[in-house]
């Protein structure tokens, strides 16, 4: 991911993913994200994401709104994150049978340990609904850890776990554990 200041506290936020299964022998997905978000100065963020991802057989695109807040302390900092996002398949919003694909609300918080090097250990939990249904609107959710390693000129690597369980609400629900890299460039 590529992230660019921009004046009055814009920035300009451009990623590329690929994700691989069954031990990285087949294709899963690939996405590839933008994002325009503002940051005050209290910690506060705003931010409109648009997600186009290419899966086996169908696109996605998934159109966010999110609001996050950071609150620091000595070496602890503190995030937590709503997101609202709509998702669309194949430029559809509901399936055959009449279902939305998505209308979701994630919450998510995150504590990440500021160390005096250069590796910066981290834990979160996330929490997926599903809005406007009348089941079982509680879908999924992830915990994760990981270090994000500081380079030189504002670049880091992210090494992460995440543990997710999808379609809760399912009689057999999935069950997925990830392992990942991922690098971040600041300009």
């Amino acid at each position: 991911s590529f992230e660019k200041k921009m004046p009055h506290n814009f920035r300009l936020e451009l990623a590329q993913g690929l994700r691989l299964k069954d031990h990285i022998s087949n294709f899963s997905l690939a996405f590839f994200e933008g994002a325009l978000s503002y940051k005050n100065s209290k910690g506060l963020k705003i931010s409109l994401p648009y997600r186009y991802t290419i899966l086996q057989d169908k696109i996605k695109h998934r159109l966010s709104f999110g609001l996050s807040h950071q609150y620091l302390l000595k070496m602890i900092s503190l995030k937590y994150r709503l997101k609202y996002y709509r998702l669309y398949e194949n430029g559809e919003m509901k399936s055959e049978d009449g279902n939305a694909f998505g209308n979701l609300i994630r919450n998510k918080l995150t504590i990440r340990y500021k160390t005096k090097g250069k590796v910066n250990p981290y834990i979160s939990g996330e929490l997926i609904y599903l809005y406007n249904t009348y089941n079982n609107p509680f879908n999924e959710y992830r915990a994760s850890l990981g270090f994000e390693i500081d380079l030189p000129n504002k670049n880091s690597i992210n090494l992460f776990y995440i543990f997710k369980k999808e379609g809760i609400a399912k009689s057999n629900p999935n069950e997925i554990n990830i392992i990942g890299l991922s690098y971040i460039s600041k300009i």
